[in-house]
């Protein structure tokens, strides 16, 4: 009755997860393994935990390298179910394992078995049992019809992840994404991944709205990697980050000679994304007049470059976002509504991130072991404690300031040890980490700064004035030094960079850039 429970979960499970982990379940009432796990590979050779039992419930969505785990490399190398008997050899899941409090023990038993879906590794199922004689009555012909069900359960795409540890979910067996991440367990991010799986596939322009740091490029990327363009290329485009003056010739492209300075002609972003996607990140930053070549863009998949008299056919699917409320920008005239509606076919709305906690721990493992990765650590974990105090932050910053919090915790618990982190496992506690309040949408209090004798807080120190970034001052100073000048010489480029110890050229085009002059019209031939 176990094995057809087993194998009625492939038609009846809603998703591949669940499959998975009823199919575990039913492996569970066979063996004495106290931990299962099934992988799923990614492209860039990495496996992640997609589904788990007698694990910490963090363990959900960690990848792994196999090249640093031994046991890994081989059963990714394996024919069929290998079992490992080299107590010598470390166990990746040592310290994961639920009631154990340290290391498992080196001598247990512990085995492996290849998935293949068409061919190819799609994952690894694992179990574990601390008893060394507890896998002893599971044959390996059980074991690879367990296998089996598992690699049919992950043909199953109904329940792939965005923010899943397993590209290949994204897009079965297709082209890498930028890495690996954790696994969303939150009812809206579960939507949020539907809506994706039902999107990608289609050319409709899309919106992506949520406030700053949520992960509004996570989706442009996931419905990119998913879609029949996923092996051309994805363009981004960050609207608020360019001038005013420069954005149609960054957008759409220019001729020679277009205006001062287009010394040759140059492809714009559009062009680029031709047969791919372009990501038009903070769309609502767009002046009126770019929104209207873009709006031509997407009804009639023409482009026209500056100076040019001929519009070009491009192919390119658009997907945008911002963190504005678009509807209002419409009503104030500051945004199209004819682009607006034309956007507005299907709108994904990221949550933030304090509207879905249950994605917080996951993501806390997997920022710390890509910092980990980086210190050349043995592995991050957390104290229930410090998980805790995360888990339950405002974090107003969203999944960008998770990260931040998180890294920060991390390097103060490495400088407080006093040694290298090279090669040993850090262990992150509730005093590492900085004091939140979960009722309030604040940002965590001021970093100390470290005086001989004594310690201040930046807000003491600076007495309660608001600090400016120091790009945004030098910007600002910048631009009130250029706009002087040019009142002082009346317009005059020449004038206004003698005066400012600049040449004319320069003092042009940095004004153009600041917006306090119209760049020079086409040149009349």
């Amino acid at each position: 009755m176990t094995l057809l429970d087993a194998v009625l979960s492939l038609s009846e499970a809603p998703a591949r997860d669940e499959a998975l982990q009823r199919i575990l379940r039913a492996l569970a009432r066979v063996t004495a393994a106290d931990a299962l796990s099934v992988l799923t590979a990614a492209e860039d050779g990495s496996v992640g935990v997609a589904a788990q039992i007698g694990l910490s419930p963090a363990a959900l969505g960690m990848s792994f390298r196999p090249a640093e785990h031994p046991r890994l490399r081989r059963a990714t190398q394996a024919a069929g179910p290998i079992r490992f008997l080299d107590p010598s050899e470390p166990d990746p899941y040592s310290g994961w394992l639920l009631g154990s409090h340290g290391e498992i023990h080196p001598i247990h038993a512990c085995m492996a078995v290849p998935l293949h879906v068409q061919g190819r590794l799609a994952g690894l199922l694992t179990l574990d049992a601390c008893d060394p004689h507890g896998l002893r009555g599971l044959h390996d012909d059980d074991a690879r019809v367990f296998a089996g069900l598992c690699a049919g359960a992950l043909r199953l795409d109904a329940g792939a992840g965005l923010l899943d540890a397993r590209p290949e979910a994204r897009r079965a067996l297709g082209p890498a994404s930028r890495g690996p991440a954790p696994a969303s367990r939150s009812a809206a991010m579960q939507r949020i991944e539907r809506e994706i799986a039902v999107l990608a596939p289609l050319s409709v322009p899309v919106l992506v709205t949520g406030e700053t740091g949520v992960g509004k490029e996570l989706v442009a990327r996931a419905l990119h990697e998913r879609s029949p363009r996923a092996s051309r290329a994805l363009v981004i485009v960050n609207c608020a980050a360019i001038p005013a003056q420069l954005v149609e010739s960054e957008l759409f492209g220019h001729r020679r000679g277009a205006f001062t300075g287009a010394t040759a002609a140059r492809a714009g972003r559009f062009e680029a994304a031709h047969g791919g996607t372009i990501f038009l990140d903070e769309i609502g930053e767009l002046p009126l007049s770019a929104q209207a070549q873009l709006l031509r863009a997407l009804q009639e998949g023409e482009i026209q470059p500056v100076g040019e008299d001929r519009a070009r056919r491009v192919d390119a699917r658009v997907v945008a976002a911002t963190n504005r409320d678009l509807r209002r920008e419409v009503a104030e005239g500051r945004f199209r509504a004819d682009l607006f509606h034309r956007l507005w076919v299907y709108p994904i709305c990221v949550p933030p991130l304090r509207e879905r906690r249950e994605d917080i721990p996951a993501l806390c493992e997997r920022f710390a072991a890509e910092l980990a990765a980086e210190l050349g650590a043995g592995r991050v974990d957390f104290t229930e404690p410090a998980l805790s105090a995360l888990a339950q932050g405002a974090w107003p910053g969203n999944v960008r300031e998770l990260k931040n919090a998180v890294e920060r915790a991390v390097l103060r618990r490495t400088i407080s040890e006093g040694k290298s982190a090279a090669g040993r496992a850090i262990v992150v506690r509730s005093e590492d980490v900085d004091a939140i309040d979960g009722d309030a949408p604040e940002r965590s209090p001021a970093p100390r700064i470290e005086l001989p004798g004594e310690r201040l807080r930046l807000a003491d120190a600076l007495q309660g004035q608001p600090v400016e970034p120091l790009a945004e001052a030098l910007e600002r100073a910048r631009r009130e030094a250029f706009a002087r000048a040019f009142r002082a010489a009346g317009g005059n480029a020449a004038t206004a960079g003698r005066l400012l110890g600049l040449s004319r050229s320069f003092a042009y085009k940095e004004a153009v850039r600041l917006g306090l002059i119209p760049p020079a019209g086409p040149r009349k031939r």
